[in-house]
């Protein structure tokens, strides 16, 4: 057989369309821990799944809204938005896969299934696994490609959303950066770390203790004294009395071997770290004075430092979908709330300064507007009339 097969050389060719997310997920070659890493299997480890559906309940969950310009007020929700796919009848749920593309792949693409209005704008938006869509660079103009099931599609019907964009490269298309794809080898440690535990636990055959005794006893007898010994003490903490030269001594694990656990801890905080995130907010620990923030402080570190950007990303992808003079924003509020006594309080003093209105402040609190609030005549102390 020749080494220069035509299925050899176009088998090349589909690989050079492929990302590097989708090449981890076909062979999933090992890590240095000895596990191979595909996004399925990193799913599998407890904090890789934290950290994935965290931030992608987060946004999912939000109120989201579409503005036209300047207006503060939310203009009746489009057809988008009311039912953005086929697959996901539910915003939330679109939203949710859409951000579980761009933490585990990098990039989320959709494909515009039908419009609606005169300019016909998206009304609907089919989301496609990101490892079936090949992703190229035409050699000749230098844009960019999208073929599913090897067939190419027009560019003007394909939504493409990236997380972490990076520069396109000669023939490398620009595709955002994965955070499974840079953790692989944190991730691989802790799917290394949990499988030997399991094994540590199962089946490593190591017993409890070994029972001696200074005469020679047959195996009957040996048996015997097992089952003695379990009837008596299995379970319990009573004082054994030995007798004629008998010993029981109680074997512990090995200090390395319990490494594992300090092993594991390190791991859940290098992981969150990949996603952005307080490993306390993913079972991790964490040293010095971040122990002692408030459970307030931290909601507002979250929403500032881990979830901004992914509600930055979602709305700037979502109003790409609207019309220009539109754009989709989210109402992050809730995780910026302390109490329900320190935002009415701060809402009163902003009304009696006069830099905000009444029915800005039910819009901050997601309220239906009510008519004429703002006309109302506000007296001493705050209280409408």
């Amino acid at each position: 057989m020749p080494w220069w097969q035509p299925w050899t050389w176009g088998r090349v060719e589909e690989r050079e369309a492929l990302t590097l997310e989708q090449l981890l997920a076909e062979t999933g070659a090992p890590t240095a821990a000895g596990e191979p890493v595909t996004t399925d299997s990193a799913m599998r480890l407890s904090t890789v799944w934290r950290c994935v559906t965290l931030l992608s309940d987060s946004v999912s969950t939000l109120p989201l809204h579409v503005r036209r310009g300047d207006d503060p007020d939310p203009i009746p929700t489009p057809p988008l938005l009311q039912r953005p796919s086929g697959d996901f009848e539910e915003l939330s749920d679109w939203v949710w896969a859409v951000m579980a593309s761009l933490l585990l792949r990098g990039n989320a693409f959709g494909l515009v299934t039908a419009r609606s209005g005169a300019g016909l704008q998206p009304a609907q938006v089919d989301l496609i696994h990101p490892d079936h869509m090949a992703v190229t660079l035409d050699p000749e103009s230098g844009r960019t490609v999208y073929r599913l099931g090897g067939q190419v599609l027009d560019p003007g019907a394909v939504w493409h959303v990236k997380a972490y964009p990076f520069p396109a490269a000669p023939r490398m298309p620009p595709l955002g950066l994965s955070p499974i794809s840079h953790a692989r080898e944190s991730i691989g440690l802790g799917v290394g770390a949990e499988r030997y535990a399991a094994k540590l636990f199962g089946d490593a055959a190591v017993p409890a203790g070994v029972l001696t005794s200074d005469q020679r006893i047959t195996q009957e007898q040996a048996e015997t004294l097992r089952a003695r010994w379990d009837d008596r003490h299995k379970g319990r903490r009573a004082i054994a009395v030995l007798g004629d030269g008998a010993k029981f001594q109680a074997i512990t694990i090995a200090p390395e071997e319990a490494q594992f656990i300090e092993t594991q801890k390190l791991n859940t905080a290098t992981i969150a770290k990949f996603f952005g995130l307080d490993p306390r907010m993913v079972g991790g620990e964490t040293g010095g004075h971040m122990d002692y923030s408030s459970p307030e402080q931290r909601s507002t570190d979250f929403l500032t430092y881990s979830l901004r950007p992914w509600l930055y990303r979602v709305e700037r992808a979502v109003s790409r979908l609207l019309p220009r003079s539109q754009s989709a924003r989210f109402n992050a509020g809730g995780f910026a709330r302390a109490t329900l006594l320190d935002r009415y309080t701060a809402h009163k003093i902003g009304i009696e300064a006069g830099w905000l209105l009444p029915s800005e402040a039910r819009a901050l609190e997601d309220l239906p507007p009510v008519e004429g609030i703002d006309d109302r005549a506000t007296p001493q102390g705050g209280a409408v009339a």
